[in-house]
């Protein structure tokens, strides 16, 4: 088997060193038509690609009135979020995800196309919307392109790397709420630094009891910071370094007792606190010509949670745990025209990985766990005439040098075929193998409630899609019919049958979810604008649970079903505004008794922007303008989004 996977690397090192003049491909222009790359590694119109897609570019990020990556992710068609915190604020390792074809932990979240995943999470809430270029999403599946953890779908984040006018912006809102930041450099190089605090305090769950007390969780003092500096040396490199941190402060108070209460602590009095705080580093180095792009990277990421809990008794127990994730490694691909017909582009790539408590809760450390991921990929795409094309894929991954010789390997194709009916009308249909490797934290972690489970295999799926786009004068159809099979789903399996041993453990069952998903937008003239979109799907998950029993291996629903999202935005001479919301309904809420229903979430945003001159400009956002407090969590545990929240800003170009 190694001799194997090793002759496939010399093979792929061997097409790719043959030279890169004797076959040219020149990069495509398509004007200002939408131009998807990370769904083929290759320029193609986002009419001609064969996968269910989204391009959502900075003027619409701005017209959104999106304050972070994930508040962008969010309003996306067929996208369900997954808030376990207000403002999308982290929890330590409690993050707040995407979920693509209602598939958890299987979104493959990049920066410039390369993962900036730490043992499968992610920190989309700190990335500052305003550094950010474009974002492209594509649902199905990315694993024969990109590997591990992308069975639900692939997110690209391309950040800005010049700017067109240097500015500084500062604002303020409700809530203790503001804002500062300042965008500054030339065509060749950028600066972006944005800082966002939201101060006061709010509940952010339903209360829990504990010994006939009744806690309430609140939540302060949220705190975003994301750098971006960028720079090109040449034409054909680029080098990128992003930093950003999101930190915030939890809250347990007593604000009730029960009859037969008989501990020392008052209602009024703290139970708990804690501080949580998440860095992360992103480093990339690129080299790009009309056939070349190699990518070096390197990711670090800090968590540190930090506290105290006085309890009911004032015995004013400490906490505090530190853990670093870190990658790095390159990835290398080359496009080559064999003829007028077909394009092969083909690749390796390589990576470190490792993950080391180096604070546990109550002294220590554990080791470091750490393995390399190897990996060869081609894809070939062939006219067969002016109206049929088709693309095959091939990747094989590997592991080495892992933690208890934890090694894994996995072997993937995929397939489609697309039918022009004309130059804006395609259908197609598309085939894909996926698969996920189980993280060291999910083999290995062991705390207060955590069981190791070092037997964990990885997650292996199956991706069916028929879809159908079309550009018909201003109107932008796209649709697509999906059914996703994984075996040996990894997901955690609580064991609460015993009160005062509660714990869990990563295992393996398997997943299906069947659906379907359409959109439209109609840039209906000059001054308006709109989108909508409807995803209805059917997710579930085979039961693993001790506490259920009688419902093991039977099929159980698992988050959303159906989703209506849109918007609408109207210009005039100096002003512009938007309107955006999405609604998830049919929702089921994992817990360790029978999935339950949950109430649905309606989360609405309406921006404001008016420019009297080319250096001024003021920006008006409203989040939640219904005030509900609506449930955006799926677990066992009820986190609610923010009340009504404003922030008026100022922006200076120069």
């Amino acid at each position: 088997m190694k001799e194997k996977k090793y002759l496939s690397a010399a093979i792929a090192l061997a097409i790719m060193a043959a030279g890169s003049s004797v076959f040219a491909a020149d990069v495509a222009d398509f004007g200002d038509e939408d131009v998807v790359v990370t769904a083929t590694r290759t320029e193609k119109k986002d009419v001609d690609v064969a996968a269910a897609t989204e391009v959502v570019t900075a003027e619409k990020i701005k017209e959104m009135g999106a304050a972070s990556a994930m508040d962008v992710l969010k309003k996306i068609n067929g996208i369900q979020y997954d808030g376990l915190s207000a403002a999308n604020a982290n929890q330590g390792t409690m993050t707040n995800d995407v979920i693509i074809r209602g598939y958890k932990d299987g979104t493959l979240v990049m920066i410039n196309g390369t993962p900036m995943e730490y043992r499968g999470k992610y920190d989309l809430g700190s990335i500052d919307a305003r550094n950010i270029e474009r974002i492209e999403v594509i649902k199905g599946n990315g694993s024969v392109l990109y590997g591990s953890d992308a069975i639900g779908g692939v997110v690209n984040i391309i950040l800005k790397k010049g700017v067109d006018n240097n500015s500084v912006t500062v604002g303020v809102g409700n809530r203790d709420g503001y804002n500062y930041g300042l965008n500054v450099g030339t065509d060749k190089w950028r600066i972006g630094y944005y800082k966002t605090m939201l101060g006061k305090s709010y509940d952010v769950s339903t209360p829990a009891i504990s010994q006939k007390a009744e806690l309430k969780y609140y939540s302060r003092d949220l705190s975003k910071e994301n750098l971006n500096i960028s720079a090109s040396l040449g034409d054909k490199v680029d080098v990128y370094y992003s930093f950003s941190e999101n930190m915030s402060y939890h809250d347990r108070y007593i604000t009730d007792t029960l009859p037969g209460y008989n501990k020392a602590a008052k209602v009024g009095d703290r139970y708990q606190y804690r501080r949580y705080d998440t860095q992360n580093h992103n480093m990339q180095a690129v080299f790009h010509d009309n056939d070349w792009k190699v990518s070096l990277f390197n990711n670090l990421n800090f968590i540190e949670s930090k506290g105290e809990t006085p309890g009911l008794t004032y015995a004013k127990t400490k906490y505090h745990t530190r853990e670093k994730n870190n990658s790095y490694g390159l990835d290398a691909q080359k496009k080559w025209t064999l003829s007028d017909a077909t394009r092969l582009t083909a690749g390796l790539s390589g990576m470190r990985e490792s993950w080391h408590q180096y604070l546990l809760n109550g002294g220590g450390t554990s080791p470091v766990y750490a393995r390399n991921v190897w990996a060869v990929f081609a894809q070939v795409d062939h006219d067969f005439d002016a109206k049929n094309n088709v693309t095959f894929g091939a990747r094989e991954t590997w592991t080495s040098g892992a933690y208890r010789n934890q090694n894994f390997n996995n072997f993937s194709l995929s397939g489609s075929w697309l039918h022009k009916m004309d130059e804006e009308n395609n259908i197609y249909l598309s085939i894909a193998q996926s698969f996920k490797m189980p993280t060291y934290a999910e083999m290995n972690r062991s705390d207060d409630f955590a069981i190791p489970n070092p037997d964990l295999k990885p997650a292996k799926g199956i991706n069916y899609e028929l879809g159908w786009k079309q550009n018909h004068g201003n109107h932008t159809w796209k649709a697509a019919l999906f059914h996703l099979d994984v075996r040996d789903n990894i997901t955690a399996s609580w064991d609460a049958t015993d009160p005062l041993n509660k714990h869990y453990q990563y295992t393996n069952v398997d997943f299906r979810n069947t659906g379907i998903e359409l959109s439209c937008k109609v840039d209906a003239s000059d001054k308006w604008s709109y989108n909508y979109g409807i995803t209805w799907q059917h997710p579930q998950s085979k039961s693993d649970n001790a506490k259920k029993l009688q419902m093991r291996n039977q099929w159980e629903n698992v988050y959303g079903r159906l989703q209506l999202d849109g918007g609408v935005t109207y210009k005039i001479n100096k002003f512009k505004t938007n309107f955006n919301f999405t609604y998830m309904c049919s929702r089921y809420q994992s817990q360790s008794g029978p999935n339950e229903p949950v109430k649905p979430y309606f989360l609405t945003t309406w921006n404001f922007i008016y420019a009297p001159d080319k250096n001024n400009e003021f920006n008006l956002n409203i989040e939640n303008v219904l005030n509900r407090r609506d449930r955006t969590s799926n677990s066992s545990s009820d986190y609610f989004c923010l009340p009504t929240t404003f922030m008026m800003n100022y922006t200076y170009k120069f």
